[in-house]
């Protein structure tokens, strides 16, 4: 594996862990770490002894969303760059959905905006109960637009809609009862101790099998996303340049209340 300067990676027989890994912004997403996760899901594709990769933050939060300071820096770029960057973020969440291994995401801490994204394209998500969820873009003046597909295969579209309009905040509990995770626990030694079990279950079963059964779910669950692949990419490097997110960004890191 190569040396990556936002992830960290460790592979133990049949299980890949890949560890966000800025836990100062509380593993903001950037475009390096973007470019970092898709080279490492493509790294693993062709190797048929990994079966399962598990996805973990390291520090206080499993990801806090966009980091707002490289956000801002949209602005900056032209049209094309500005697209550029979205589709890379659209295809990162697409490579991970549809990776012939089984990838389960282990939260704990923060899970802001589109760390919902990483927890969605999972196959299987476990969470503490005092994790923090937000879908809180619409709080900066931002869509969740690259996250909505994958958010809506686990989420109802009622229940969506009201935690997106209203980016509020909710627990590791509620995120089970969204369904956005398969399970909550109270503490992150029983989380361990399922994700060890789960992981020792599936590795026992027929590789092939497991991974066409992916497949045949993931082909019968996307028109969603297949109906919407230019649209959305071209949503985000939109709204991401509009004077009202810009507006936002910038009362967030001043610390101060958008001007709308």
């Amino acid at each position: 594996m190569e040396n990556y300067l936002t992830i960290k990676t460790e592979i133990k027989e049949h299980v890949a862990t890949l560890w966000l890994n800025r836990p100062g912004v509380h593993n903001a997403l950037n475009d390096i770490m973007i470019r970092e996760i898709s080279s490492f899901f493509m790294q693993i594709e062709e190797d048929n002894e990994l079966r399962i990769v598990v996805i973990r933050g390291s520090g206080k939060s499993f990801c806090s969303g966009a980091d707002l300071l490289w956000m801002k820096k949209s602005f900056t770029l032209s049209p094309s760059e500005n697209l550029k960057e979205s589709l890379e973020l659209s295809e990162m969440f697409k490579m991970i959905f549809n990776s012939s291994k089984i990838v389960i995401a282990v939260v704990h801490g923060n899970v802001y905006g589109g760390g919902n994204g990483l927890v969605a394209v999972c196959d299987l998500a476990y969470c503490q109960a005092n994790s923090r969820f937000s879908l809180s873009e619409t709080r900066i003046g931002m869509a969740a637009s690259s996250i909505t597909p994958y958010l809506l295969l686990k989420v109802s579209a009622i229940d969506l809609k009201e935690l997106i309009f209203t980016a509020r905040n909710f627990s590791g509990e509620e995120a089970f009862n969204y369904q956005l995770v398969n399970q909550s626990f109270a503490s992150s030694i029983e989380m361990e101790l399922h994700l060890e079990g789960v992981i020792t279950q599936i590795v026992s079963n027929g590789r092939l099998a497991i991974m066409e059964s992916k497949k045949l779910i993931n082909q019968l669950t996307e028109k969603l996303l297949t109906g919407n692949k230019e649209q959305i990419p071209e949503l985000l490097a939109r709204i991401r340049v509009s004077p009202e997110a810009q507006e936002g960004f910038s009362a967030f890191l001043e610390k101060r209340k958008p001007k709308w």
